[in-house]
């Protein structure tokens, strides 16, 4: 019995590992980076449409000066509105990791997202979508404007496979006793 639990615990170790393995990470704009297009509006959305985004996956936006990351609803991102941004980081690279469901993103300044710096992601669920808003990180772990960052929840990815995989072990434990 001992070493049917050692095989277990090797098993969920694994497991645990591989769904931490299966978030992927985007580089948002690829070389161009995130600064406002020689594209226009459809640079972005053509980046995006060359991806499948999972809940869990994280996108990193690089840029240099002048620039910002804002997450705003769909209305003000189809208004290029600024008035009702809330979250805004100004130090890159900004990693945001994405749940299920609409995330539109703007940068503040000037004309920019009029000139097209704005990206709307769509990520499929794995597992059931968190509740909670994705966290926000920065190098130094430190939010730019000092709001405290919401805690890190386990990707769905984790939770799926773990899920899967405590009914797999019930069904084997059941069958072996």
């Amino acid at each position: 019995m001992a070493s049917l639990v050692a095989v277990i615990v090797v098993l969920a170790a694994a497991l645990v590992q591989a769904a931490a393995a299966a978030a992927k990470t985007y580089i948002v704009g690829d070389s161009l980076g995130w600064k406002v297009p020689p594209g226009g509006v459809v640079a972005y959305s053509d980046w995006a449409s060359q991806h499948k985004f999972m809940a869990g996956d994280i996108l990193v936006f690089n840029f240099t000066g002048g620039h910002s990351v804002a997450i705003v609803s769909m209305d003000d991102f189809d208004a290029c509105n600024t008035d009702n941004v809330t979250n805004v980081k100004l130090n890159s690279p900004v990693n945001y990791t994405l749940n299920s469901g609409h995330t539109y993103f703007i940068c503040f300044y000037d004309d920019h997202c009029v000139e097209g710096q704005q990206l709307a992601v769509t990520a499929s669920a794995i597992g059931s979508p968190t509740s909670s808003p994705a966290p926000w990180s920065s190098p130094s772990g430190q939010s730019d404007n000092n709001t405290p960052l919401p805690p890190l929840q386990p990707s769905s990815a984790t939770r799926v496979v773990t899920t899967s995989f405590l009914i797999s072990i019930a069904f084997v434990i059941t069958n072996l006793c």
